[in-house]
């Protein structure tokens, strides 16, 4: 049950509906939708099962008792919770507005480090800026180095090495755990396959709805995905 869940909270996954809705907006995007799948299961797998077999190999957590395996729990577990206190108090703000501070005093005006600030936040990432161009091979390989493993994915594969399974069975839970996890892009794939014109509006309406409550969401999954690690870690620590 708790891979399970680490899988959806996994799946909350903004970049990649980004991704989604740039490849949507281009010609061929069931092909190239495809092409970024291929290529974000192809590294997440890939580097899923050198993790797993790795922490095997070390026994390093050789059960969730183990020393890496709750503190690993608290150290991303407490950072989860930082991060929603600084995101429900704003302090990603702040941070703007002291950075835009700062390059006032190196000798640029206020108002130009307002418009420097401005521009910068309004830029798109390189990621989404590469995969405007609407290559599949550039979608592929952009896919391969977007998609590293995150938190709870990382927590997630620590729980399979936990678990000693047979390697066959490590590896299914990394690719099921997986197809989980890209679910905002097989979705969208599958519709585009079924019901194309539907599926372009239905995904820029999750989008948009994604947009306006970007923090609250985040604030819910640091909140849940750390107080979860947290108690975790306190309960095989002791």
């Amino acid at each position: 049950m708790p891979l399970l869940l680490l899988a959806f909270e996994a799946a909350l996954y903004p970049t990649l509906l980004a991704a989604v809705v740039i490849l949507l907006t281009l010609e061929r995007p069931a092909r190239l939708i495809a092409a970024y799948l291929a290529g974000g299961l192809t590294i997440s797998i890939g580097l899923g099962c050198l993790i797993v077999f790795a922490l095997d190999s070390s026994n390093a957590v050789e059960n969730q008792q183990s020393l890496l395996s709750w503190t690993a729990d608290l150290a991303i577990g407490g950072l989860a919770l930082l991060a929603a206190v600084a995101l429900s108090t704003h302090q990603d703000e702040r941070w703007r507005a002291r950075r835009r501070a700062r390059r006032a005093r190196q000798g640029r005006t206020p108002e130009i480090a307002r418009e420097e600030a401005a521009a910068a936040d309004k830029r798109e990432p390189w990621s989404q800026r590469i995969l405007a161009r609407g290559s599949l091979p550039i979608v592929f390989v952009a896919a391969l180095f977007v998609n590293v493993p995150g938190a709870a994915y990382l927590i997630a594969l620590k729980d399979i090495a936990a678990e000693n399974h047979s390697t066959a069975t490590s590896v299914g839970l990394i690719v099921v755990f997986n197809l989980i996890m890209f679910l905002l892009a097989e979705i969208p794939l599958v519709g585009l396959l079924v019901a194309p014109e539907r599926t372009g509006v239905l995904v820029d309406s999750m989008n948009r709805w994604l947009n306006e409550h970007s923090r609250q969401l985040a604030i819910v999954i640091c909140l849940v995905f750390g107080g979860f690690l947290v108690v975790r870690g306190l309960v095989n620590g002791t």
